[in-house]
C-alpha cells in the first residue's frame, strides 16, 4: 500500500516559522496531521544565527521535529521548499520535491530524463505533463525504490494538490475557523 508524506513550512512574519506533516494513504486521503505551534526566534537567536536562522528553524526545528513526531516511518517524504531536502542529512526519511511542467510527456509511466543526480523528469502517470523531481542525493532517495510510490499515488489523485492541503490546514490552524 502506498503511502506518501507532505511536509511545508510556512515563514510568517517577523522571522516566525510554523510548518504541518500530512500522510495520505494511496487514495490520497489523510491518515495524520502533525502541525507545529508558529516558532519565534528569541532576540540572542536572532544575533547568533544571523541569516542562517531561518533555514535552521525551518530544517532543524520545525521540519525535523515534524518527521521525527511522525508515525508514517520510512514514506516518501514531499516537500514544498527546496530548502527542506536538507533534511535528508537529519531524518531516517526518503525526501523529494516534485513540481509540475509544461513539458511534452517522455512516454511511458515511469520513464525518467536525468538533468543531473539530483533533479530528473519523470513521468508519473498518463495523462499529466512530466513533473520535475528534485532530491537531495540519490543515498537518500532510491529512485528505484521510491519512484513507483509516486507513480502509484499519482495514477489515483493528484499528487501536488496535498500540499494545498497543508498550507490550508496551517491558515485554519492559525486563525481558526474565523
Amino acid at each position: 500500500m502506498a503511502t506518501l508524506s507532505y511536509l511545508e513550512v510556512l515563514a510568517l512574519s517577523g522571522d516566525c516559522f510554523m510548518g504541518g506533516l500530512l500522510s495520505v494513504n494511496e487514495m490520497g486521503l489523510p491518515t495524520e496531521f502533525l502541525y507545529s505551534e508558529p516558532i519565534r526566534p528569541s532576540k540572542l537567536q536572532l544575533s547568533l544565527y544571523g541569516t542562517t536562522l531561518g533555514k535552521y528553524l525551518m530544517v532543524d526545528v520545525v521540519g525535523k521535529g515534524l518527521v521525527e513526531a511522525s508515525q508514517a516511518r520510512g514514506v516518501p517524504v514531499l516537500v514544498g521548499h527546496s530548502e527542506l531536502l536538507s533534511l535528508a542529512t537529519r531524518v531516517k526519511r526518503p525526501f523529494c520535491r516534485v513540481t509540475a511542467t509544461s513539458q511534452r510527456p517522455l512516454g511511458e509511466v515511469g520513464e525518467i530524463r536525468e538533468k543531473s543526480p539530483e533533479e530528473f523528469a519523470a513521468q508519473l502517470d498518463e495523462t499529466h505533463s512530466p513533473y520535475m523531481v528534485n532530491i537531495f542525493d540519490r543515498a537518500n532517495f532510491a529512485v528505484d525504490q521510491h519512484l513507483p510510490v509516486l507513480v502509484d499515488c499519482a495514477g489515483r489523485f493528484d499528487l501536488l494538490e496535498p500540499l494545498e492541503r497543508v498550507k490550508r490546514s496551517l491558515e485554519v490552524v492559525r486563525h481558526g475557523d474565523e
